[in-house]
């Protein structure tokens, strides 16, 4: 399609020479205007494209400049566009100088194999035989740790599924007991709003923490995802705080509420949160959204803040 759109180009400048050098009158003239127009509005479509495929440069902005230049500087900016395209086109259908994936290979592999070891990567570098090494992760609570654990629980290394065991009901248990604590603190008749608001966004934060380091199943979880954002009301009634507006939108992220989720975020940043900590979560919702012109009004209002983190940086790529 792009060689037949240049075809049509270059007989459209040639032709509308032909006419002009043939016809050396207002009809010749006008007849080559109307022909070069044509070409160059046509060549200019797909340098706009170019343009905004690898520079992310806004698409009508693009149009309008390829035009101009192939317009008014005339036939010899219409070659040099025509071979420019030319090139492109040679060199997007080189292939990626990458290695074969065998994905099959990849999404095969689990924790624990046959012999029950542990490959090498993030909380995979040590061999299950080494009590030791796999000690080392539970100082460590992430949904990933869990995760690990629960796969440490099928191993037929006794010791290895003693501690795991040890290790999920220990974490679990702390922050029942903890929740449990501040909920009978939470009871009493005489107290006052500082210390409600701070019993209420603990109460919060823990009952996030059950549920998003996935030490229940999803149904049972749920649960604690009610009662942590009921904590979260409880506490906003006393005191607008900018994190717990950042978890309520992390929970909506989660209920798939991906609008309130976004206002949640906004009034996060309105009241003064560090944008690097809410941004990717913003970004997340407003993609979720389909709003690309938000989406985009904020990456370019924030440019530069997510560039600490590699993770975000390669949501914006993607996104913007």
């Amino acid at each position: 399609m792009r060689y037949i759109k240049l075809l049509l180009v270059i007989l459209l400048e040639t032709t509308g020479l032909h006419m002009l050098i043939k016809h050396s009158t207002v009809f010749g003239f006008t007849t080559y205007l109307f022909f070069h127009l044509t070409a160059s509005l046509l060549l200019a479509t797909m340098v706009a494209w170019i343009l905004k495929t690898f520079y992310k440069y806004p698409y009508m902005h693009a149009l309008i400049l390829s035009f101009s230049i192939f317009f008014f500087l005339g036939p010899f900016a219409v070659s040099l566009g025509v071979i420019s395209v030319l090139i492109y086109t040679k060199i997007s259908k080189m292939p990626a100088p990458v290695k074969e994936v065998n994905y099959e290979l990849v999404f095969s592999v689990r924790v624990l194999s046959e012999k029950r070891r542990l490959g090498k990567g993030s909380l995979r570098f040590a061999k299950v035989e080494d009590l030791q090494r796999v000690m080392y992760f539970t100082k460590f609570y992430h949904p990933l740790t869990v995760k690990f654990f629960k796969e440490l629980l099928f191993s037929d290394n006794d010791e290895l599924r003693l501690l795991a065991n040890s290790y999920l009901k220990n974490a679990e248990k702390y922050l029942q007991e903890l929740i449990w604590q501040l909920e009978k603190v939470l009871g009493k008749q005489d107290l006052r709003k500082d210390v409600k608001f701070f019993v209420c966004r603990a109460l919060a934060f823990l009952n996030w923490d059950v549920y998003y380091l996935g030490f229940m199943e999803e149904q049972i979880a749920k649960k604690h995802l009610y009662n942590a954002k009921e904590y979260v009301l409880k506490a906003l009634e006393i005191r607008e705080d900018p994190i717990l507006y950042l978890l309520m939108g992390r929970m909506e992220l989660r209920s798939r509420d991906y609008q309130r989720a976004y206002e949640h975020f906004k009034r996060a940043l309105n009241l003064g949160m560090e944008p690097v900590k809410v941004l990717p979560y913003l970004l997340e919702a407003l993609y979720k959204l389909r709003n690309f012109k938000e989406l985009k009004r904020f990456s370019e209002k924030y440019i530069g803040t997510y560039s600490v983190n590699p993770k975000r940086m390669a949501l914006i790529s993607a996104w913007v």
